[in-house]
């Protein structure tokens, strides 16, 4: 039970948002009775059967949405199912309890997993049973959209077979409430959005219409009643997908409440969690295409409105063109893992590509912090914003990387941030990416700029401010600054030179005083290699070549760093870190410039 202190943080948190706490008490107390009655099984089979037999189906996406492409149908065909970079073999059926290594979780009540997770993943019997978010993934059949968009292309009943085949299995071994799959609300709501997907491909014989339909059913009654509401406000893509999902059941379904009310919550949460510019409030270019994919969904199904919706997601897609590298892909900014709704692929989202533009000069997203330098053979993108959430403890998907930046060279990656790799498989991987380190920029006496704590807290959310952005057509430039290391205080100033000749300058300084060390990383790409001379680094790709030039009072080595392709992924790739030690203030500086440069002074 809890203590007098935390009955007086929940009560505070009530007061301070007390139209989300009573949500969230309402929610609650359903769960705890659904919870209490489904434990008799009878009991909800005969409401099912009772409230579902009333309703029928209804598309409401059109086909042409989802274009075509369809990932690893060979592998499927062939009877390997890949989730998250890992491969299960199903010659016999697919096991929606395997983590893909070896592990299995147990069959129970949906609610008697919460034990596993206690501790931030730290029990051995979790250990045992294997990577939960492998197993979630796996539970949300995303591999059905590409059969269903594989059948619809080429009317191949094998798909229909495979698809309808795994369906059935899967309802029949988990009935509502039992099973991971029925565990986490999300997990749940994107199963519900896949099959909506499926329905509206044409992808289910019309025989098992009734029962998709008290399937999904059941997925909107779960969803209702397990909405994932913060009681303090710390709201996040969780809750925009759970409502998306209940939106989609809803028109599906034709049962009008869920329709509007999930709608009237979802925009609710686009007015808080989208800013003002369009940049999604968790700071990851990973989780702002997933808010994208689902809202998207939404704005679709309701024939391109409402027109909150259509504003938000033009902003959104803009800011995904802005960031894009000319080959399509998407850089890491933050936690990047694998999670998607339906875009084909998560890496080059061309669908959500085409509801936004791209800037041909440099352009700034002030509100979500992000300042993105065009010119020549560059393009950079500067992190000056918050690490997440707005500032909020809670950093869920942001990293310790404020006034880090990401740089392509005439299309090329060469300086980069490294993903995420894992949440709860690898404690110390998970930490190496979220923290100062795997970033490029400025580490203080080996101090973190907020020190990591859980799975996703920060000890500290350090500020961070713009100080200046200008462009002309000569200059671009960008400077901010941020008290991470407080009391000393890290400025970087980034100078995009546009005429004679195409080059960046970039300066730190660190303001504050006594005797510091201080090291300063640059992440590369994996194929990028190096070569260091006296005062300058040579960075050398497939088709381009760096030079990067820095003050003599610095020391540089080449180590070696993780790179994470995608979740559950990493590989070694060489890191720049550049050491020095001084009196404080002090100034650094390097010089990029492509086929040879200048030694700075």
């Amino acid at each position: 039970m809890p203590d007098r202190s935390q009955y007086m943080r929940l009560l505070k948190a009530a007061a301070r948002n007390p139209v989300g706490a009573t949500r969230f008490a309402s929610s609650y107390s359903k769960r705890v009775m659904r919870d209490r009655l489904l434990r008799t099984p009878w009991f909800y089979d005969m409401l099912r059967r009772y409230t579902a037999r009333s309703y029928r189906l209804r598309k409401t996406l059109e086909p042409e949405v989802f274009g075509k492409g369809a990932a690893r149908l060979d592998d499927l065909l062939n009877k390997r199912l890949t989730v998250l970079g890992k491969t299960l073999e199903i010659d016999n059926g697919v096991n929606w309890l395997a983590d893909f290594e070896g592990g299995e979780w147990p069959s129970l009540f949906a609610t008697d997993y919460n034990r596993f997770f206690a501790r931030d993943f730290s029990l051995p019997e979790y250990r045992m049973h294997g990577d939960v978010k492998r197993v979630w993934d796996l539970n949300k059949q995303h591999h059905f959209v590409d059969l269903a968009r594989a059948y619809k292309q080429s009317k191949d009943p094998e798909y229909q077979t495979m698809l309808t085949t795994q369906f059935l299995d899967w309802v029949e071994r988990f009935p509502y409430m039992h099973g991971i799959g029925w565990n986490a609300p999300l997990i749940v709501a994107q199963r519900a959005i896949n099959w909506v997907i499926c329905y509206n491909l044409d992808v289910f014989p019309e025989r098992l219409h009734p029962l998709l339909a008290a399937t999904l059913f059941d997925h909107g009654k779960y969803l209702a009643e397990n909405l994932e509401i913060d009681v303090a406000g710390n709201n996040s893509n969780h809750l925009i997908g759970d409502l998306a999902a209940l939106h989609l059941v809803g028109l599906t379904l034709q049962k009008r409440n869920w329709v509007d009310k999930s709608l009237e919550m979802l925009l609710t949460e686009v007015r808080r969690q989208i800013y003002e510019d369009g940049v999604d409030y968790e700071q990851s270019s990973g989780y702002h295409r997933y808010v994208l994919e689902f809202l998207s969904l939404v704005w679709y199904a309701n024939g391109q409105q409402p027109p909150l919706l259509t504003d938000s997601i033009s902003k959104m897609a803009n800011f995904l063109n802005d960031i894009a590298r000319e080959d399509g892909s998407l850089p890491f900014l933050s936690d990047w893992d694998g999670a998607k709704v339906w875009v084909a692929d998560h890496h080059r989202p061309a669908e959500l590509y085409a509801l936004g533009g791209r800037s041909a000069t440099s352009m700034r997203y002030p509100n979500g912090g992000y300042y993105i330098l065009k010119g020549g053979p560059f393009h950079l993108i500067f992190d000056c914003g918050p690490v997440g959430m707005a500032g909020r403890q809670l950093a869920t998907h942001g990293h310790s990387d404020l006034l880090s930046f990401c740089l392509d060279v005439e299309g090329e990656p060469f300086i980069i941030d490294p993903g995420s790799g894992t949440y709860s498989e690898n404690r110390e991987i998970h930490d190496y990416f979220r923290s100062t380190l795997a970033h490029n920029t400025i580490a203080v006496d080996g101090r973190d700029q907020c020190g990591l704590a859980g799975t996703w807290t920060l000890q500290k959310h350090p500020k961070a401010a713009l100080i200046r952005w200008e462009t002309g057509k000569e200059l671009d430039r960008v400077s901010g600054e941020h008290d991470g290391y407080e009391p000393t205080i890290h400025r970087r100033e980034i100078q995009l030179h546009k005429i004679s000749g195409a080059a960046l300058t970039i300066y730190d300084d660190l303001i504050g005083s006594g005797l510091h060390d201080y090291q300063c990383y640059f992440h590369l790409a994996p194929d990028i290699s190096c070569e260091i001379s006296d005062n300058s680094v040579r960075l050398t790709s497939s088709k381009s070549c760096l030079t990067m030039s820095f003050q003599p009072t610095l020391v540089v080595k080449e180590s070696r760093g993780l790179f994470a392709p995608d979740y559950g992924e990493w590989i070694e790739a060489p890191v720049l870190v550049f050491e020095g030690k001084s009196n404080l203030p002090v100034r650094t500086a390097w010089r990029y410039e492509v086929e040879g440069g200048s030694i700075l002074q």
